[in-house]
């Protein structure tokens, strides 16, 4: 086993045992880059603070099933990457419920990217909003985090030739979107696809 990986299950038995040395060295290892992930999965500051703290409360109820196949913070991006879209189903479910419908031409449920935050850089964010949930994490773990495609197969849940096909498509739509244009040849190509 990779010297790593035995770190990491290591820590991650005592933690599970209440050894609170253990999981503070697990959370300071990891808190940082799972916190700027969700600010980019999310949008906004302080609602990435709550699902940070709800992703470590869920992780440590769950360590029992920490089995140290990957990295430990490859485990707990996959469990703050589910919140994260839990959370925007909530925020959906809030828009669509308060929403005054004065228009019967106004569609029933807004999409993912229509949620905006004033904290949020226009262009960049509308860009990223645009983008499907697995697109968004496969550019951001990629580009930002410069992780290997077999790392964001792995915490996406998916084989690596579809992460770098999530990569490639939000690489276009990012592009596309950040020039202006409002659907690329490759977008009309790929509609429909998105997963």
């Amino acid at each position: 086993m990779h010297e790593e990986l035995q770190t990491d299950r290591s820590l991650a038995e005592r933690a599970r045992q209440g050894d609170a040395l253990a999981w503070r060295t697990l959370y300071e290892s990891t808190c940082d880059r799972l916190f700027a992930f969700l600010c980019w999965q999310i949008g906004d500051r302080d609602e990435a603070r709550d699902v940070l703290q709800e992703t470590y409360l869920q992780a440590f109820r769950r360590l029992e099933t920490y089995r140290a196949e990957a990295p430990f913070e490859a485990w707990l991006r996959a469990i703050a990457f589910a919140r994260s879209v839990d959370w925007k189903r909530v925020i959906l479910r809030r828009i669509k419920r308060t929403a005054p419908l004065v228009d019967s031409n106004v569609a029933a449920e807004p999409e993912a990217r229509d949620v905006r935050f004033d904290s949020e850089d226009a262009a960049l964010h509308r860009a990223l909003a645009g983008l499907s949930r697995h697109q968004r994490a496969a550019l951001l773990l990629r580009e930002w985090e410069e992780r290997s495609f077999k790392e964001i197969a792995e915490l996406l849940g998916c084989a690596e030739s579809t992460a770098r096909v999530h990569h490639t498509r939000a690489r276009e739509h990012m592009r596309a979107a950040l020039r202006g244009e409002h659907e690329s040849r490759a977008q009309r190509a790929w509609e429909g696809q998105r997963s």
